[in-house]
């Protein structure tokens, strides 16, 4: 009797500590109600979507408007790449049912129409001006989901980190572009 006894408190004590243990996991995996992460995962994809509008916008821009040949150029690169880096967001998005942004949103668009107000003579060294702006704060962004406690989305934070390298290098061409058309 003694012997059944201990077997129950025994078996008692493991279903116990199955139990928390399942709803300890069970808490780390509901990433997404963890209040501990720097920016949900939907703002993360609303203002990546906006910057890669921005981009695309400015860069269509920069090909009609623009008079040097680097504007130009680096215009058509900001439309392809971020076009690239635009459907991949959105295909990862839409599978997650987070919703992308189709328009330019707070500074994308303020900054815009100054790009688009800018005289042909002003146009080159603003657009250059705002794609180094750009390129900063969209790395910051993008720095900032990639971290371990940036989004809770994981394949958020691992597509965040993929694209941080490009971004790195269109800043470097930018301040390159912005030293090459200022007068």
């Amino acid at each position: 009797m003694l012997l059944q006894e201990n077997f129950r408190r025994t078996g008692l004590l493991q279903l116990l500590t199955l139990i928390l243990t399942f709803s300890m996991l069970s808490v780390s995996c509901d990433d997404d109600d963890d209040d501990d992460y720097r920016m949900s995962s939907q703002e993360f994809v609303t203002k990546a979507s906006s910057s890669n509008n921005f981009e695309i916008a400015a860069g269509n821009l920069a090909q009609t408007k623009g008079t040097d040949d680097s504007v130009k150029r680096y215009g058509q690169r900001m439309v392809v790449d971020h076009t690239r880096a635009a459907l991949e967001l959105k295909t990862l998005a839409d599978r997650k049912n987070y919703t992308v942004q189709t328009t330019l949103t707070g500074n994308h668009q303020q900054n815009f129409q100054e790009l688009n107000a800018s005289t042909t003579a002003q146009f080159d060294l603003k657009f250059a001006q705002l794609m180094v702006q750009s390129h900063q704060e969209a790395i910051s962004l993008f720095e900032t989901a990639a971290a371990d406690r940036g989004v809770p989305d994981v394949e958020l934070r691992s597509l965040a980190a993929a694209k941080l390298p490009t971004l790195k290098v269109h800043l470097q061409e930018a301040l390159t572009l912005q030293s090459s058309v200022t007068p």
